[in-house]
C-alpha cells in the first residue's frame, strides 16, 4: 500500500476529494518544478514563489469547486498554462506561500470542430500544435502562435502574450484573440460564465457566431488579463479554409532608408501582398526583407508576389543573392529554439528589447535599444547581433534585436546581466518614452505596464477586479494596484 502523502496545506484533503489523490500534490519536489519557465532563466536562474499546493483539475466543474474552496479560506490562486512565461513564475509578489497553483494541462480535449459554421472549441489546456494539427485534418487553418507552439496552451496564450502570441502570419492576421468567439471562464468566486454570442448569452443559440451577438462583448475582458479575472477552461475560435499555395522570397533592400520606405508602403497596401514580412540586418550589412506569401490559388499567389516585388523595386530593392550567411540569419527567425541549430554548440539566444512599438517611432526605438545594449551587455561574447522589424497589421511593429551570445558567455551569465543591467532600461523605453508594450501580460512586465495606467483607468480596473474577485484570491497583486 503506497505511503500516504503528508498534509501540509489546509485545503489538501478537500481538494483531493474533488480531483482525486493522483491529481493533487503537496510534495516539495513537485511544487518546486512549477517555479520557473522550462527554458528561460530570468536573473541567472531566478525562480518564482513556490506554491503551497499543486492541483490538476480535469473539468470546468472541478476548477469551480477548487476556486470555491479557496474563497472560503481566502487562499490565493495561480492559474498556469503551458509554462512558456518569460517572467519568473509564479511572480514573487503574487499571493503568499499558501498559493494554490492550478495546472490546466488535464483540460486537454478538443471538444468540437464544425466545418459548417467554421469553428473549433477546445479546452484551455490543449497545446496549440495539437489544435492546429487537428483542424488541418479537416482542411482548415486556425491562427495560433508561431513559437513555442509545442508548449503554449490555449488558455495560457489568451491570458499571457498580448492575448494571443506571435503567429507566423502576425503581420497580416494579428494575434490569436482576433479569431476568438467565446470563452468559458471560472470566475474568482467559483461561478461559471460563458461569453460570446452563443449558448452562454442566448440559451436557444447552440453555435457561436459573433462575440457581441446578444450582449456586450464580455469576451475581451478576459484576454490578456494574466489570469486575474478568472480561469479559462474552454475557448471557441473561427477557423478558415487552409491556403494551399506557399511562396518564400528574400529581397536585398540595401539601405535602412530604402527598407523603411518600402516597409511603410507594403504595410499600407490593401489587401496585403504578403502573409509575413520581416526586415532585418546584421551590423554594417544591408537590410533584407524575408517575405512569405500564402494563397488559395497559384493565380492569387502570383498577383501578390508581383505587387510586393514592384513596391520593393520602386524603393531600390533587388532579388537577394542568398549566400550561407544570409540563409543562416533567415533560419534563425524560422523558430526561436530551432534557430539555434544554425549556431555553434554552446551559443545562447535571446531577443533584446523586443516590443510592440508605434510604427512611426520604430527606427528611433531601434537606435535606443542598440545604445542600451552597448551600455549594458555589449562587452559580452556576442556571436550575432541582428536588428529586426516586423509589421503588426498597419499601425505598429514588433521591433527588437536578435542576440546570440557565443561560447564565451554562459546562459546563466547572459541572463543575469540582462536582468540586472538591461531589463529596467528596456521597460522604461517600452512604457514611458514610446507608449509601447512589452509582449507579455504576466509577471513583472504587466506590473510595469500597469504602473503607467491613467488614474481613471487604474480606478476602473480596481473596481472591476473587486467586483469579480471580492476576496482578492485570483493572482492577487499581479498589477500592483
Amino acid at each position: 500500500m503506497p505511503e500516504a502523502v503528508p498534509q501540509t496545506h489546509e485545503l489538501y484533503e478537500e481538494i483531493r476529494a474533488v480531483v482525486g489523490a493522483e491529481h493533487v500534490t503537496v510534495e516539495e519536489f513537485a511544487r518546486r518544478a512549477y517555479t520557473r519557465a522550462p527554458f528561460y532563466a530570468v536573473g541567472g536562474g531566478g525562480r518564482g514563489k513556490i506554491p503551497g499546493i499543486v492541483v490538476r483539475p480535469g473539468t470546468t466543474e472541478e476548477v469551480a469547486a477548487v476556486v470555491k474552496l479557496a474563497n472560503r479560506t481566502k487562499t490565493p490562486i495561480v492559474p498556469k498554462g503551458g509554462g512558456g512565461s518569460v517572467s519568473t513564475f509564479p511572480p514573487l509578489y503574487v499571493g503568499d506561500q499558501s498559493n494554490i497553483l492550478v495546472d490546466t494541462h488535464r483540460l486537454n480535449r478538443i471538444l468540437d470542430i464544425d466545418t459548417t459554421y467554421m469553428t473549433v472549441t477546445a479546452q484551455s489546456g490543449v497545446i496549440l500544435s495539437q489544435l492546429a494539427e487537428e483542424v488541418s485534418k479537416h482542411g482548415f487553418h486556425t491562427y495560433t502562435v508561431d513559437v513555442p507552439i509545442h508548449m503554449d496552451t490555449v488558455g495560457g496564450v489568451l491570458s499571457g502574450f498580448l492575448g494571443g502570441g506571435e503567429p507566423s502570419d502576425m503581420a497580416t492576421s494579428g494575434t490569436m484573440n482576433n479569431y476568438l468567439l467565446g470563452l468559458k471562464v471560472v470566475l474568482p468566486t467559483g461561478d461559471i460564465v460563458q461569453t460570446g454570442g452563443g449558448p452562454g448569452t442566448n440559451i436557444h443559440q447552440p453555435r457561436f457566431l459573433h462575440r457581441e451577438a446578444g450582449s456586450s462583448d464580455m469576451t475581451g475582458m478576459f484576454v490578456g488579463d494574466g489570469g486575474s479575472f478568472g480561469i479559462k477552461t474552454e475557448a471557441t475560435f473561427s477557423i478558415h479554409p487552409y491556403p494551399k499555395v506557399f511562396m518564400l522570397g528574400i529581397t536585398d533592400m540595401g539601405s535602412r532608408e530604402n527598407m523603411w520606405d518600402a516597409f511603410r508602403e507594403l504595410a499600407a497596401t490593401d489587401p496585403y501582398p504578403y502573409t509575413r514580412l520581416l526586415g532585418f540586418h546584421q551590423q554594417d550589412g544591408p537590410w533584407y526583407f524575408v517575405h512569405v506569401i500564402r494563397a488559395h490559388t497559384p493565380e492569387e499567389g502570383e498577383l501578390k508576389k508581383n505587387i510586393l516585388e514592384k513596391i520593393c523595386h520602386k524603393h531600390g530593392g533587388q532579388p537577394a543573392t542568398v549566400g550561407r550567411e544570409i540563409l543562416q540569419i533567415a533560419n534563425m527567425f524560422s523558430a526561436r529554439r530551432l534557430g539555434q541549430q544554425a549556431l555553434p554548440m554552446g551559443s545562447t539566444m535571446t531577443y533584446f528589447g523586443e516590443a510592440l512599438i508605434p510604427m512611426p517611432q520604430s527606427l528611433e526605438y531601434l537606435d535606443d535599444i542598440n545604445a542600451l545594449l552597448d551600455e549594458t551587455v555589449g562587452d559580452l561574447d556576442i556571436y550575432k547581433r541582428i536588428d529586426f522589424v516586423v509589421p503588426y497589421l498597419r499601425a505598429t511593429t514588433i521591433t527588437g534585436i536578435l542576440l546570440y551570445f557565443g561560447k564565451g558567455t554562459t546562459r546563466d551569465e547572459a541572463s543575469q546581466r540582462l536582468h540586472e543591467k538591461a531589463l529596467g532600461g528596456m521597460e522604461r523605453l517600452f512604457t514611458e518614452k514610446y507608449g509601447g508594450w512589452t509582449e507579455t501580460h504576466q509577471g513583472t512586465s504587466l506590473a510595469h505596464s500597469a504602473s503607467v495606467w491613467a488614474p481613471s483607468y487604474k480606478n476602473f480596473m480596481r473596481t472591476i477586479k473587486k467586483a469579480l474577485d471580492p476576496n482578492d484570491i485570483m493572482m492577487p497583486g499581479l498589477w500592483r494596484i
